[in-house]
């Protein structure tokens, strides 16, 4: 597959252990940054996230709330064993390099904990990821992230946006 600068599509994350249940989401990524929104069973618009430069920000749409980095680990234990931008090229479509090395996994202290798993398939664009569970054992989660369909070199430009200054700050979970 030939390096695309923007990638953007449709998924679902589905959760079981302390949440339980499935969120729909749209996402746009460019070489360094991702935006996903989720929404729930109904279509509402529940949860915005963005990452810029392996930094995360979350904005929960419902009760116009801001979260950072040390919130989401309450809510989304798997970025404990990853890196945001892990996320990124996984929704890209491509295992991230220092986790597709066997030995650096070994090497890689944060998976001890639990373990990931991905799924591939063939497409027009290669062979890419098609889901990614995590299974965390201390927190008995399993969480997956499935893309239904992507594009390249496209966007959705109502993504890319920055929170509102309303949206008031806090450190609890969502």
């Amino acid at each position: 597959m030939t390096k695309k600068e923007f990638c953007r599509g449709t998924g679902n994350l589905i959760s079981s252990g302390n949440f339980n249940g499935r969120l729909n989401f749209s996402f746009t990524s460019s070489k360094n940054d991702l935006f996903i929104e989720f929404k729930d069973l109904l279509g509402r618009k529940t949860l915005f996230i963005a990452i810029k430069s392996n930094d995360i920000f979350a904005w929960d749409i419902r009760n116009n709330r801001k979260y950072n980095k040390e919130s989401l680990l309450i809510s989304f234990p798997f970025f404990e064993i990853i890196q945001p931008l892990h996320l990124k090229e996984f929704l890209r479509g491509t295992v991230p390099k220092d986790l597709s090395d066997p030995e650096n996994i070994l090497n890689h202290s944060s998976i001890t904990n639990g373990e990931i798993q991905f799924s591939t398939r063939p497409t027009q664009n290669g062979i890419l990821v098609n889901s990614v569970s995590f299974k965390l054992k201390k927190e008995k989660e399993m969480i997956k992230i499935s893309i239904d369909n992507r594009e390249f070199d496209a966007q959705y430009p109502h993504l890319i946006k920055q929170f509102p200054q309303s949206a008031m700050p806090t450190k609890g979970s969502l």
